[in-house]
């Protein structure tokens, strides 16, 4: 899980379904992306910023969602 993709989500009160509804995603697309298990593509990173409410650059995903997988490799 990319545990701050899932805190933000949940400070904006949002299900994975609303989150992916939004971005023009399936939930299931979505919850592969927000648990690390695919990555998104450009197009997919911009929509979810969007819904997010945050702003999509290139680092985005590694600000916001790469804690967790560093923290499981310490693990």
């Amino acid at each position: 899980m990319r545990k701050k993709m899932r805190e933000r989500r949940l400070l904006l009160k949002l299900s994975q379904q609303e989150v992916a509804e939004r971005a023009g995603l399936t939930r299931v697309n979505y919850s592969s992306i927000e648990r690390g298990r695919t990555e998104p593509n450009i197009e997919q990173m911009e929509a979810i910023a969007k819904v997010l409410k945050v702003t999509p650059n290139i680092n985005f995903f590694k600000d916001y969602c790469d804690d967790m997988e560093q923290e499981q490799k310490i693990v």
